[in-house]
């Protein structure tokens, strides 16, 4: 996978807070892991941030990635997305926050 773009580290710390009610995750780093110790999302919250990154992102990972691998923490989900966002402008490109 190749890098993220910083830009989409920060919109999935922004949808994270969200989906959780967690503020703290705004600061969280790039290899927390996604699930177990780390974040915690549960089965609900990891569907609500799979459906966001979807509608913002048009990366549809849990029809893409079977195995949800791109899962694993901030910085593979942030990669995974750079890599298999539709071509043209970056939807993410030019938002405030």
């Amino acid at each position: 996978m190749t890098g993220a773009a910083p830009e989409v580290i920060g919109e999935l710390r922004e949808i994270l807070a969200r989906a959780t009610g967690r503020e703290e995750l705004l600061g969280l780093p790039a290899q927390t892991p996604l699930f177990g110790a780390g974040v915690g999302l549960d089965s609900l919250t990891g569907t609500l941030l799979l459906r966001e990154v979807r509608r913002r992102f048009g990366v549809d990972v849990a029809g893409e990635d079977l195995n949800l691998d791109a899962l694993a923490t901030l910085a593979t989900l942030a990669a995974y997305i750079t890599e298999h966002a539709p071509a043209g402008p970056a939807p993410w490109a030019g938002k405030g926050p």
